[in-house]
């Protein structure tokens, strides 16, 4: 049976699911498809032969219409481009999947949760539940860059601008800043140990933060000690 060839949005609309799936040409696009399953589900297809090996090889491009028309041929033409390099789309879209997990994979982040599982055999939950939050906080500042490029200078911003955040109610830093450098600087350490950064911008400038303020209640008087004293002799 013969199909009328895609040329528009509008034009898939026309084709229905059938008992078996089937593939539908799009028109002016050589080797790009819509395949049309039974399920109702539409996809794009690419359909073409690898530069070196005689096998024809499928690229799924996504399902319509969160694909569009538009959209599709746009892959297509960067395949298109591809192809006419030498280049084969498949091996050329799995090695920018893997670039993109692998610089994933060396964020802030993703270190510091994986420290944070280790965390969940030698703690208790409480101290857990205190350190998850500073990792959170942490991360909402330097959760998505590469941990190697996170030098001594940017971690001083974000501690410097944690404790600006973290006053108390006399308008005096607590201790928060200092913590989250403390935890931070494990971050820094469990990523060193395997490779992935060769310093610790996090333990480099604790010194650089104000100190929380510590409240001593002051001594009594030497006065309050000799009434003390007197009233004692009075009771012998």
């Amino acid at each position: 049976m013969e199909r009328k060839a895609i040329s528009s949005d509008r034009s898939i609309s026309s084709h229905k699911p059938e008992d078996k799936k089937y593939f539908v040409a799009v028109k002016n696009h050589p080797k790009l498809f819509l395949m049309v399953r039974p399920t109702e589900t539409k996809s794009w297809m690419y359909r073409y032969y690898p530069p070196s090996n005689p096998k024809q090889s499928i690229i799924s491009i996504g399902i319509y219409p969160s694909i569009s028309y538009a959209r599709a041929c746009e892959v297509w033409r960067e395949y298109e481009d591809l192809l006419s390099k030498g280049i084969d789309p498949k091996i050329n879209c799995e090695e920018i999947k893997k670039r993109i997990i692998s610089k994933t994979n060396n964020y802030f982040r993703h270190f510091a949760w994986k420290y944070f599982d280790n965390l969940d055999q030698t703690q208790k939950s409480n101290t857990l539940i205190r350190k998850k939050g500073r990792l959170e906080l942490i991360c909402s500042y330097i959760g998505d860059e590469p941990i190697s490029e996170i030098d001594s200078p940017r971690m001083l911003e974000v501690l410097l601008d944690i404790q600006a955040n973290s006053l108390n109610k006399d308008g005096k830093p607590t201790d928060k800043a200092e913590r989250c450098a403390g935890i931070a600087s494990d971050v820094f350490i469990y990523a060193g140990a395997r490779g992935f950064c060769s310093s610790n911008p996090a333990d480099l400038i604790k010194s650089q933060l104000a100190k929380a303020m510590v409240i001593v209640q002051p001594l009594p008087s030497p006065k309050i000690w000799l009434n003390y004293y007197e009233l004692l002799r009075n009771k012998e």
